[in-house]
């Protein structure tokens, strides 16, 4: 059974295709109105009788619903260009494509007088077949079976409609299946062809894109954190790969001497022992809302979204817990926590070969060098005067360290230490 993030990136993949399939059917409906209504110009000047008030008004409906088609496409392109499209929307666009062609074929009963069983006599109705090509491009089966339906509905409803003159039948199917009608037909029969290559060029698309982003993911899902899943199927891959410039809170940890301790544990007790941390860790960012970012060797990294101003707070909180877990688990384990708050770039970088998330930017950087400054203080946190400004603590449970020098850096910062009894 698919997992409720599995559930939602599938969910996008195809609102994503039906969005760009409408796109596709308003441009096909451009063409094949546009193509059409010159056929039937080009047809109706090479005629070599004239045409009657009737079949010139028979004309006249034809010209009229190519128009009226082509303007239900430019609608639908504008509302797709301009961002506006909805899921939902693929449904009235389907049924308007069934509407014009029922009203054509039943305009053009009542125009001519004929039966309702001479429907299919009349080149317009012969565009059925093409509509339902074009359904197949929203690869939503409901929609399409729903367009069968009311189409075969209505045509069933056509064949009932009685001939209003019945002596003009004989000479109206005589025009109507002339060479030049029948030129029509096979025009409308080439259309839904393209259509069906189309739509065939579109499912071997969807599927390649689906195959490649599902390859793309295997390797991404590989590094990126569990929490993040939800905004890679919101966004994607490619805008998650632009990235974004974000406010959020950085920490690193680490555990002082593992050096010394590893070299006395056998691989597997060295195993064990790492993952017991690392729960210890994971335990206290779920509780935060955090996400582990990374882990390195005896350390990690974990990032606080600030998108509701509280990730100071937060990341101070699980510093907190993850000094319990630790000492719960295993109280002679000393561990170093360092935390920062500023802007950050998160996104995914690299090659098709190896796609990673990452976090970057300075924050990251004054994170990492104020977790090793705590050996240098002797204390198990330090949190940046932004963290602490944010984080609205007690001071009685902090020591202030005004110019606080950090490796690899210029100049001094003001730095906080958790006082520990």
């Amino acid at each position: 059974m698919p997992s409720p993030t599995q559930t939602k990136a599938v969910t996008n993949l195809f609102h994503n295709a039906e969005e760009r399939a409408e796109r596709l059917i308003a441009m096909l409906r451009l063409f094949i109105s546009g193509s059409l209504a010159l056929i039937i110009l080009l047809l109706v000047l090479r005629l070599e009788t004239d045409l009657d008030a009737q079949f010139q008004k028979q004309v006249g409906y034809a010209i009229l619903v190519m128009a009226s088609y082509f303007a239900l496409g430019l609608l639908f392109l504008t509302i797709v260009r301009m961002g506006l499209f909805r899921p939902w929307m693929s449904w009235p666009s389907a049924m308007a494509d069934c509407v014009f062609i029922l009203i054509s074929g039943w305009a053009s009963i009542e125009n001519l007088g004929m039966s309702g069983l001479h429907l299919m006599a009349f080149p317009t109705v012969w565009l059925i077949p093409v509509i339902l090509a074009c359904g197949a491009l929203r690869f939503n089966p409901a929609i399409q079976a729903t367009m069968a339906v009311v189409l075969i509905l209505g045509v069933l409803i056509t064949f009932l409609v009685p001939a209003g003159d019945p002596l003009r039948t004989a000479e109206t199917m005589e025009v109507l299946y002339a060479f030049q009608p029948n030129l029509a037909r096979i025009a409308m029969i080439a259309l839904a062809a393209a259509v069906l290559v189309v739509a065939s060029m579109r499912i071997r698309s969807l599927l390649l894109r689906s195959i490649r982003e599902a390859e793309a993911r295997g390797q991404l899902t590989r590094f990126l954190p569990a929490e993040l899943d939800d905004q890679l199927n919101t966004h994607g891959l490619d805008e998650m790969r632009a990235g974004t410039q974000q406010r959020a809170a950085v920490m690193f940890v680490d555990i002082r001497g593992f050096t010394s301790m590893s070299e006395a544990m056998e691989p597997t007790q060295l195993s064990s022992f790492l993952g017991g941390f690392r729960a210890c860790i994971a335990r206290a960012a779920d509780v935060s809302g955090g996400f582990v970012d990374k882990y390195i060797g005896d350390g990690a990294m974990l990032v606080f979204d600030n998108r509701d101003g509280t990730a100071g707070e937060r990341a101070v909180q699980c510093a907190r817990d993850i000094l319990g877990n630790v000492h719960d688990w295993q109280s002679d384990v000393s561990i170093g926590i360092g935390v920062h708050i500023g802007d950050v770039f998160t996104g995914v970088v690299g090659d098709n070969g190896r796609l990673e998330y990452a976090v970057l930017g300075d924050t990251v950087n004054v994170a990492a060098r104020l977790e090793s400054a705590t050996k240098d203080v002797k204390v198990p946190v330090l949190i940046s005067n932004d963290v602490y400004d944010s984080a609205y603590q007690n001071a009685n449970s902090w020591v202030r360290f005004d110019a606080l020098k950090l490796r690899g850096r210029s100049g001094t910062i003001t730095a906080w230490g958790l006082s520990v009894p």
